[in-house]
């Protein structure tokens, strides 16, 4: 039982410090209908499922050649377990983009969250109102708030994992629950050891 007891603590100290994570998941994009030449808003719903309450924004890769995001404000405070809608806004540049079926990925910028991407299919049509209005479209209005913008990343190779490795790296956490884990061992085996000398 003494033996089961150190083992024990170090189990609970790493359950609580799992507990107390940042993790992010996009829970809806839309199907984005867009005409060559035009814009088009849409949202990005994102969930908070980590255990602490903190700021997240939205970042863009492998956009096509033709395709831009333009003027999003999407950053913002997400309360622990709840979903949030990010709003932003899509357009196509003038003349670049030929009518078809496009896509880019949306992920997720918080500190200490693992990455998150998810694909956003772009349908450019001469006829995207009606695709809009048949899909439940978008109002294109800005948003009252005001939020700092988000970075819009390119797909740009090893540039996007390096800063998510240095996200990683700014976060605090695991250290400290090794650190108190093992301070627990050595106060226990302490006492188990004084309590067998007498």
């Amino acid at each position: 039982m003494k033996r089961v007891l150190p083992v024990l603590l170090v189990v609970l100290l790493l359950a609580g410090q799992a507990e107390a994570s940042v993790f992010f998941k996009i829970v809806d994009v839309p199907t984005v209908y867009v005409s060559p030449e035009g814009e088009a808003g849409f949202t990005v719903s994102v969930q908070n499922l980590g255990s602490e309450s903190t700021y997240a924004g939205l970042k863009f890769r492998n956009i096509p050649e033709g395709l831009s995001i333009v003027g999003p404000r999407c950053t913002k405070w997400v309360d622990a377990g709840t979903i949030l809608e990010f709003d932003c806004q899509l357009k196509v540049e003038a003349g670049d983009v030929s009518p078809g079926s496009y896509a880019f990925e949306v992920g997720i910028v918080a500190t200490g969250a693992p990455p998150e991407w998810t694909e956003v299919e772009v349908i450019v049509s001469d006829d995207a109102a009606q695709g809009a209005d048949q899909a439940g479209g978008v109002d294109l209005a800005e948003p009252v708030e005001e939020y700092p913008p988000c970075p819009i990343v390119r797909d740009v190779g090893g540039a996007d994992r390096e800063s998510e490795s240095g996200e990683e790296e700014e976060t605090p956490g695991f250290g400290i629950g090794a650190v108190l884990g093992a301070a627990g061992l050595l106060l226990i085996s302490g006492k188990i050891r004084r309590g067998r000398s007498h």
